[in-house]
């Protein structure tokens, strides 16, 4: 049990450092915006290229399909969020809403069938 904790605490400590410097650069980012250092202004359609970035990070690190599908949720919200701020193929929050409902639906499905059984994971312990 402790050889399980032991080796779950490095990958805990790596992703807060790591969440921890991200959001470090990026008040250091909008701060030299705010006092003109910096014109943030014309890439603001592409901040949710942030939130598929750390998808595709979630997707290549993962261990599970539970992770995967976690992974690809956040790739597809970032898609949807872009699409809407833009306008692509008529596409705005209010029409294109139901599709985080069908992306949130196709997570837990493929989560859940490539889940192990409960009673298969009673029988190898």
């Amino acid at each position: 049990m402790q050889d399980d904790a032991a080796r779950c605490a490095p990958k805990g400590r790596y992703q807060s450092i790591t969440a921890g410097l991200i959001l470090i650069g990026l008040g250091c980012l909008f701060f030299a915006d705010n006092r003109g250092w910096l014109e943030l202004r014309k890439l603001q359609s592409y901040w949710p290229a942030i939130i598929g970035l750390i998808g595709l990070s979630q997707m290549i690190a993962a261990r599970n399909a539970d992770q995967m599908a976690k992974g690809g949720l956040l790739v597809f919200l970032s898609a949807w969020l872009y699409a809407s701020l833009e306008h692509l193929w008529g596409l705005n929050f209010f029409n294109s809403w139901p599709l985080l409902l069908i992306a949130l639906g196709l997570s837990k499905v493929i989560s859940g069938l490539f889940k192990p059984d409960d009673a298969a994971a009673d029988k190898s312990s």
